[in-house]
C-alpha cells in the first residue's frame, strides 16, 4: 500500500497526502468520525474524496476492515471483517447499553422523532430509565448511573454520540444518539436485549466480563 500512498502524494501534492494519512490515522483510533464535529472536516473530506476512496477501502481491506460511508447523514467509519480483527472489545455492560442506544435510537426514528442527519436527542437521565425498564429488574446485574455515564463517555469517544454539558439545575446531561449506532448494534438491538434479559432470569451472571 506505500506506493499507492506515494503516487497520491506524486499526483495531488503532500497536502493531500497528509490529509489521506490524518484520515487513516483518526478511523484507526476512533471508528467513526462524524461531519458535525469540530476539527473533523478535514479527515471527513479525505474519506470521503472519490480521487482517494480506493486507497483507503482497500488500506483498510488488507487490514480486515469494511469502510462504511453515508453521505445523506454526513459521518464514516471501519467495522471489522472478522473475528480477529483488533478493534476493541466490549465488556457486556457496554455492549448492553450500547443496545439500549440502538433500540431507543430505533424507536424514535419508527416515530418520526430525528433532527438532522438522523440525529436522535435526549438525556442521560431518560436513557438510564430506558435500561431500568428494558434490564434492571435483573439486580445482580444491573449498572450504576455513574457506570452508565462512563459508558456513554467512552461511546463519545468512537464519535457514536455526542454529549453535552452537565445540567445543574436538571441534574441531566443532553445525548445526541448518532445513526452509527445502528451499525454498531446490528439491527435486531431490542430483541438481544430481550434474549439478554431471559438468560439473567435462568442464569445470572456478572456485568465485569467481556461480550460474547
Amino acid at each position: 500500500m506505500l506506493s499507492e500512498f506515494e503516487a497520491i502524494e506524486r499526483t495531488l501534492g503532500t497536502e493531500k497526502a497528509a490529509d489521506l494519512r490524518k484520515a487513516v490515522h483518526f478511523l484507526l483510533r476512533r471508528q467513526f468520525v462524524f461531519a458535525g464535529d469540530p476539527r473533523t472536516g478535514t479527515i471527513y473530506n479525505a474519506i470521503m474524496d472519490g480521487r482517494l476512496r480506493s486507497v483507503i477501502d482497500e488500506f483498510f481491506d488488507s487490514c480486515g476492515y469494511r469502510v462504511h460511508r453515508d453521505t445523506e447523514a454526513q459521518w464514516a467509519g471501519i467495522t471489522a471483517l472478522g473475528d480477529d480483527v483488533p478493534l476493541p472489545r466490549m465488556k457486556l455492560d457496554e455492549t448492553i447499553v450500547i443496545l439500549v442506544l440502538a433500540a431507543h435510537w430505533q424507536d424514535e426514528v419508527n416515530v418520526g422523532a430525528v433532527e438532522d442527519r438522523a440525529i436522535v436527542v435526549t438525556t442521560l437521565n431518560s436513557l438510564f430509565d430506558r435500561y431500568k425498564d428494558m434490564v434492571q429488574p435483573n439486580a445482580s446485574s444491573s449498572i450504576s448511573l455513574s457506570r452508565f455515564r462512563e459508558i456513554l463517555k467512552e461511546a463519545s469517544q468512537r464519535s457514536l454520540v455526542d454529549l453535552g454539558e452537565f445540567d445543574g439545575d436538571a441534574q441531566d446531561i443532553e445525548v445526541a444518539i448518532r445513526p452509527m449506532i445502528k451499525l454498531i448494534s446490528g439491527s435486531d438491538a431490542l430483541q438481544r436485549i430481550e434474549r439478554y434479559v431471559r438468560s439473567q432470569e435462568s442464569a445470572p451472571q456478572s456485568m465485569d466480563g467481556d461480550d460474547s
